[in-house]
């Protein structure tokens, strides 16, 4: 009887033990565990420590076996015991392993549920943890679009600026930081709808932030990254996408003038580099988006930064190659000084003194690009050089119906140039020439007579 006996309680005890493990019966102890604690917390013990470890090995169980109906009850428990502020020193990469493991072994709407977890953790987050955990939702939104799971992307950036409220600098640093990262991940993937996204949501939180907020050099930053990879792409749709985003932000004052004039720093970098390549798809765009953006800002020291940038790329681009090979390198400069002459001759009234001083400062650089230009070879003059730019000119495409603007900045760059060195050499007279008579009207050359360009 007494080997029965020790028998029945062996297997008793064995019963008890195999039952104990079922994942039904530790879902069920858990869940009452969970639904006695009360709301207001004042930290971790050692029972939560215990419980937070079942949920995360019945989690991987359930995901292994692709059990998802009981993976969905465990996440509702971890969600809810995230709530209570359970989470551990590190949650975050634990749950961005489940979330691994569930695009790994293509789960995806257990997933889905997990990045939903973010939002309970976050919330009950300690602030110097907080920005690790970010940059924990920023690496899963990069494995999730490496995936080619966008959607569950999304949702991970959605949750992401669930925590642009926070203002504290480190916190708004590890956003930006993962806002960077997505994005430059989407850029590769071609999610032109993710890109879109994130202009909005940026859109959203710069609305609500002081002029000198650190916030604006911020996104500045995240924007040039992104401009810089569709340069080094050679993607004109991305770079579209990116630059007109950028001059949205200066029209609505989104961005602060210190912040548009880190962009255009940027972009003179990226204009030198682009320069030096004969066969770049982006030839001259990155200086036009420059000029462009900082006339928009209405700042003469921004328009003068502007300027230098391409300008500097422009001698790179004429040192190395002909005057026709690098005119798309050039181009902006005449074009903008083209524009800015037209509005000021049609614009009424005609006092502008931001748009008459960027003038002046244009006129000025292009005369120093041509007088350069003709350095190269002593047998042209200026007049040379700027016939040669106005029949480069003329060719594009983007400027038929405008030969008479254009020829009329070039006639008046060279009389401004012969303005300033008392003397007139080699003076083309053909009635096609830039030079020709007749070209700025008599009322225009008084207005340009009063500007100092004309005498």
């Amino acid at each position: 009887m007494l080997v029965w006996g020790i028998a029945l309680t062996v297997i008793s005890i064995a019963a008890w033990w195999f039952y104990t493990r079922r994942l039904a019966w530790q879902f069920t102890q858990i869940e009452s565990r969970l639904k006695k604690m009360n709301n207001e917390r004042q930290g971790s013990t050692h029972a939560d420590k215990v419980i937070m470890r079942k949920l995360y090995k019945m989690l991987q169980s359930s995901l292994k076996a692709g059990q998802e109906a009981e993976a969905y009850r465990v996440l509702d428990l971890l969600k809810l015991a995230l709530g209570h502020g359970m989470g551990r020193t590190g949650e975050a990469s634990r749950l961005t392993a489940i979330i691994y493991l569930a695009l790994r072994t293509n789960q995806l709407d257990a997933a889905g549920h997990s990045i939903d977890a973010f939002r309970p953790l976050l919330k009950n987050t300690k602030i110097e943890e907080l920005p690790a955990a970010i940059e924990q939702l920023g690496l899963i939104a990069v494995i999730c679009l490496k995936q080619r799971q966008n959607f569950l992307a999304a949702r991970a950036v959605d949750i992401l600026f669930y925590c642009t409220g926070n203002r504290e600098p480190l916190v708004r640093s590890a956003i930006t930081r993962a806002l960077r990262l997505t994005g430059l991940t989407a850029l590769r993937r071609k999610d032109i709808g993710l890109i879109r996204e994130l202009q909005a949501k940026i859109n959203n939180w710069l609305a609500d932030e002081p002029a000198d907020s650190m916030l604006h050099e911020q996104i500045a930053g995240v924007l040039a990254a992104w401009l810089h990879r569709a340069v080094k792409a050679e993607d004109f749709s991305v770079f579209e996408l990116i630059t007109e985003y950028s001059s949205q932000l200066a029209e609505k004052k989104l961005l602060s003038e210190q912040a548009l004039a880190a962009i255009i720093v940027e972009c003179a970098h990226l204009s030198s580099m682009d320069s030096l390549n004969p066969f770049s798809k982006l030839s001259g765009q990155i200086a036009m988006f420059s000029l462009a953006l900082a006339a928009e800002i209405r700042n003469i020291a921004i328009w003068r930064q502007s300027v230098g940038g391409v300008m500097q790329a422009a001698r790179g681009a004429v040192n190395q190659r002909s005057l026709p090979e690098s005119f798309p390198v050039i181009y902006p400069l005449f074009e903008m000084g083209r524009r800015l002459l037209a509005a000021e001759l049609t614009a009424s009234p005609r006092e502008d003194v931001f748009r008459q001083e960027a003038l002046f400062i244009l006129i000025r650089e292009c005369l120093q690009l041509v007088d350069f230009v003709a350095r190269q070879n002593f047998t042209t003059t200026i007049a040379d050089i700027i016939e040669q730019i106005y029949q480069e000119w003329i060719k594009y495409e983007q400027n038929q119906g405008l030969h008479k603007s254009i020829k009329r900045f070039c006639q008046l760059l060279f009389q401004y140039c012969t303005r300033i060195k008392r003397r007139q050499k080699n003076i083309p007279l053909e009635e096609d020439g830039f030079n020709a008579d007749n070209v700025i009207s008599l009322k225009d050359r008084e207005h340009l007579e009063k500007l100092g360009y004309l005498y």
